[in-house]
């Protein structure tokens, strides 16, 4: 699970990496300090309600005791919130089911407006903000779907800091 989790991260940073170098910077409509009441950045000593899911060194997961499954009217299976630091910067929401795409994507068009969809073959939609990164996937096969949240401030530091350890790291072979 948990290298699965690693690998979909990387490539969900790699499709966000690729939507921010193709579109210019623009905050999207409603852009959003945070999720349910917690603000990007928000220390996780802050947050006694939250349980650690899963550990990666500088990067742990959590999920939110009582957290409410739903988010409009779409019910949703995970959320997950990351923090690198300590400090929130990230969110991954799992979803199943078509109607609960349709549900989600209604209610994200209806908060951020339409976002980008740079395939029209495919339902994946971004929006590129001033502070804030938003994937949505969704699978017409598996009938699953994915949110990703990424507090641009934060993933761009954790970004330096993996180019000083790689660079730190071939110093010392």
């Amino acid at each position: 699970m948990m290298h699965s989790l690693r690998k979909l991260g990387t490539l969900i940073f790699l499709v966000i990496l690729s939507v921010c170098v193709a579109i210019p910077a623009v905050a999207f409509q409603n852009e959003p300090d945070g999720f349910r009441g917690i603000r990007w950045g928000t220390n996780i000593s802050e947050l006694p309600d939250m349980s650690l899911s899963e550990d990666r060194g500088d990067s742990k997961f959590y999920l939110r005791k009582g957290d409410k499954l739903k988010i409009g009217d779409a019910d949703i299976d995970r959320i997950s919130y990351g923090f690198y630091k300590g400090r929130f910067n990230r969110l991954f929401i799992i979803y199943k089911g078509s109607l609960n795409f349709t549900k989600l994507r209604d209610t994200f068009f209806a908060q951020y407006g339409q976002g980008s969809k740079p395939n029209r073959f495919m339902e994946q939609y971004y929006w590129v903000g001033v502070t804030v990164s938003i994937a949505f996937e969704h699978s017409e096969i598996t009938k699953e779907g994915k949110i990703f949240y990424t507090y641009e401030f934060i993933s761009n530091e954790k970004e330096a800091d993996s180019k000083e350890k790689a660079k730190k790291g071939a110093k010392d072979l």
